[in-house]
C-alpha cells in the first residue's frame, strides 16, 4: 500500500484466503485486515491472475466503484467475467495514478501465466514490486531504464509445489529464492530489499517454502552488501 498526500495505491492486496486452503494450507498467522485508503479513493495494481494476488471480493470492497484497477490482459478478462472494470497494462508503457508514475515491467510466472512487475515513482522516490516472479534476465534492463531504486519489494519464499490442474509437477522453484532476491536487489541498484511473499503459508508437499529462509536471507544480504528491511504486517516506511 503506497500513499502520498492525495493518492493511495495498492499492489496485489490480499485478505480472502479461505478458498485457497487446499493448496496454501491454513495461514501461519492471522491475515491482516487491509486498511482503507486515507485519501478515500483506492487505486489498485494487480501483477497476475493467481488468487493470492487477485482478490476480487476485496477489490470491490476497496474501490467501492470509485477507484481504478490495472493489470495484465488476463486479469482484465477475468475481471470482466465478474463485473470488475480493469484497465489492461502494457509492458514498458508508463501511466499516471494521481501522484504516482507507474510502469509495468517484465516478470516470469512459475507456470507460464501472464505476469508483470511494477515500477512506481513519485518523481523523487522509486520502488519496484515483483509480484511473485521467478528468476529472469530482465533485472539488468529494468535497472538501466528505471534505477536506482529506493527499495525493491521482492518475493523470497522460493516455493516448490504442485499447482492444481498443472501436470506433470516439477520440483523447481516457483518464485525467487532468498539469495536470488538479494542478488536481484543488488543488480537493480536498490538501497534496500523488503522481502515479501513468505512465512504466512507453508503446506508441504502442495506448497513448500524455501528451507531456513530467514538465515539464508540474512547471510546473502551480508555477503552482497544489501540491507534487508523486514516489515511486519501493518508497519509503514516513510520516505
Amino acid at each position: 500500500m503506497l500513499e502520498s498526500a492525495t493518492t493511495t495505491l495498492y499492489i496485489d492486496p490480499l485478505q480472502n484466503v479461505a478458498h485457497m486452503k487446499p493448496f496454501l494450507g491454513e495461514p501461519k498467522f492471522p491475515v491482516l485486515s487491509v486498511p482503507f485508503a486515507n485519501t478515500l479513493t483506492a487505486n489498485v495494481l494487480i501483477t497476475h491472475i493467481h488468487p493470492d494476488h487477485f482478490d476480487q471480493p476485496l477489490l470491490r470492497e476497496l474501490t467501492g466503484g470509485k477507484g481504478a484497477i490495472w493489470g495484465p490482459g488476463t486479469v482484465k478478462a477475468a475481471g470482466a467475467e465478474t463485473g470488475l472494470d480493469i484497465t489492461a497494462v502494457k509492458l514498458h508503457e508508463t501511466f499516471i495514478v494521481g501522484d504516482f508514475q507507474v510502469t509495468a515491467v517484465p516478470a516470469v510466472d512459475w507456470i507460464g501465466d501472464e505476469q508483470v512487475s511494477y515500477v512506481v515513482s513519485d518523481g523523487k522516490h522509486t520502488i519496484i514490486h515483483g509480484g511473485d516472479t521467478n528468476w529472469h534476465g530482465y533485472w539488468w534492463p529494468v535497472a538501466t531504464q528505471f534505477g536506482p531504486f529506493d527499495a525493491a519489494f521482492l518475493p523470497v519464499n522460493g516455493v516448490v509445489g504442485a499447482v492444481p490442474g498443472v501436470s506433470p509437477a516439477a520440483d523447481e522453484f516457483g518464485t525467487i529464492t532468498p539469495a536470488q532476491a538479494v542478488t536481484a536487489t543488488r543488480i537493480l541498484g536498490a538501497k534496500i530489499l523488503v522481502p515479501m511473499h513468505y512465512a504466512q503459508f507453508h503446506n508441504a508437499p502442495m506448497y513448500t517454502q524455501y528451507p531456513d529462509l530467514e538465515n539464508v536471507l540474512d547471510q546473502s544480504g551480508k555477503e552482497q552488501g544489501i540491507e534487508i528491511r523486514r516489515l511486519k504486517d501493518g508497519e509503514t516506511i516513510i520516505v
